[in-house]
């Protein structure tokens, strides 16, 4: 741990040629490593989704749900600190010199919850030849006598009150969040985290590939709800090429479920147990690297503050609670991973990891099922790029630029769903003998279109 002495800031005046708003300069001096002199505490307009700017430096945005604006660190050139460690001292230089918002994730009162798995395991004193299978995914939390003597008709070594206390105690378990539950898996069928769990997310189950049952995780609408195309397109495979009933609710319109987005949009809510059992107060945070004592070098300056900054703990965890992996991590996850685990992450993985492992990852789940292509990242990977898969892609949001620029590229064969997501009068004007569409394909994509062009190209197409 590098130990935090103290810290200076200057002040600093903006600025107007300077391409950064540099607001202050900081000097930090450490008892066991030399002084950083110079550091520049700056915000910035946000041009890309990417974590970092081009130079390195870590983006603290201001609103993570509008990433329009964000305040960085810029080091001294010669700094010796990994990215991790430039990454919480940016948060710590950022929190002395302005005020850092809060934030709560999304699973957050889960992680709070009052239940400690291992006590409970201890008490619950499970049989020696107990099979986690020999209870159905599909009994609840409490299950009646008549259940209970159902399972022990084909468990006689269970006693009725070990089947009912278990059932109560797995659900509590998967009501944990994930990460907390992980240390137990061996206690419970995974095939039911993959019926009850809401808190599982596509990285999750792409990590666990292995254990995943498909036949379970259909019935999980909170989580279908959040899943990708590709992963839904994988689950559905497997049900036909197992041979296995595929759930009535979509059975009858599986194309639509796996391409919109928003089927199951109504279950996304996820459900807590027990909400009066929660702690409101937001997990803390420790840093990592650093030791400092926080509060006594605040900067009490009112101009320049810097605010609503989300925590630490938003920079560090996802929206779902899942501890983001360092490169390091990342790595050794990835070297682990299988061609199928490969061409499913490439479908959801974050223009970091995609260009990180460009020359490993599939580029054609990437191009065909991944939302975080952005103009900006095609443009400096082009020649990976595969534009027949690009052209069905219904999640990424591209430029009507970018898309006229490399218009060439797409396969005209046939109509470009891309295309006419974002087509626009001019484009069509410009490009009409390439592009495919009628009346029918411009209605399937109103929304993305809009009323004012959609009506335009309709009557172009009308004459």
């Amino acid at each position: 741990m590098l130990k935090i002495k103290k810290i200076e800031f200057i002040k600093a005046v903006y600025d107007e040629s300077l391409s950064h708003n540099i607001f202050s300069i900081a000097n930090v001096y450490f008892s066991n490593y030399p002084p950083i002199l110079g550091a520049l505490i700056y915000w910035k307009k946000n041009n890309s989704r990417s974590e970092f700017t081009r130079e390195g430096e870590y983006k603290f945005f201001y609103n993570l749900d509008d990433i329009t604006y964000f305040a960085a660190v810029k080091f001294p050139k010669g700094t010796k600190l990994t990215r991790d460690q430039k990454q919480e001292l940016s948060y710590i230089l950022l929190d002395e010199r302005g005020s850092i918002g809060t934030y709560t994730f999304k699973t957050h009162p889960s992680r709070r919850k009052r239940f400690d798995p291992k006590k409970t395991l201890a008490r619950l004193n499970i049989p020696e030849d107990f099979d986690v299978k020999s209870i159905p995914v599909h009994y609840g939390p409490i299950i009646d006598e008549q259940s209970a003597e159902e399972i022990r008709r084909e468990n006689p070594h269970l006693s009725k009150e070990f089947i009912i206390d278990y059932c109560y105690w797995r659900y509590r378990l998967i009501k944990l969040h994930p990460t907390d539950f992980e240390p137990y898996l061996k206690y419970v069928d995974f095939a039911y985290v993959c019926y009850a769990c809401d808190q599982i997310s596509e990285k999750y189950l792409i990590d666990h590939l292995d254990m995943v049952d498909v036949s379970a995780l259909q019935y999980n609408y909170p989580v279908l709800a959040r899943l990708s195309s590709s992963f839904k397109k994988y689950m559905v495979e497997e049900l036909i090429r197992n041979g296995m009933e595929i759930n009535p609710h979509f059975a009858d319109e599986i194309d639509t479920f796996i391409e919109d987005d928003t089927y199951f949009s109504e279950y996304a809510t996820i459900d807590l147990l027990d909400d009066d059992l929660f702690e409101e107060d937001e997990e803390k945070v420790e840093f990592q690297f650093f030791e400092f004592d926080r509060g006594p070098y605040k900067w009490l300056g009112s101009e320049h503050l810097v605010k609503g900054i989300p925590s630490l703990a938003s920079q560090l965890y996802d929206d779902m609670g899942y501890k983001k992996p360092t490169n390091e991590e990342m790595d050794e996850q990835f070297d682990k991973y299988s061609k199928q685990q490969i061409s499913l992450i490439s479908a959801i993985l974050e223009p970091h990891w995609l260009n990180r492992y460009k020359d490993r990852i599939d580029w054609k789940a990437a191009c065909l099922y991944n939302k975080h292509l952005t103009d900006e990242f095609l443009t400096e990977h082009i020649e990976f790029v595969d534009f027949e898969c690009l052209g069905n892609n219904l999640s990424c949001v591209l430029s009507e630029e970018f898309i006229e620029k490399h218009m060439n590229q797409f396969n005209h064969d046939k109509p470009v769903p891309l295309i006419i997501r974002f087509l626009t009068v001019q484009m069509y004007l410009n490009h009409k003998d390439k592009i495919k569409v009628n009346s029918e394909l411009l209605f399937q994509y109103y929304n993305s279109i809009g009323a004012p062009e959609y009506k335009q190209i309709l009557d172009l197409l009308d004459e």
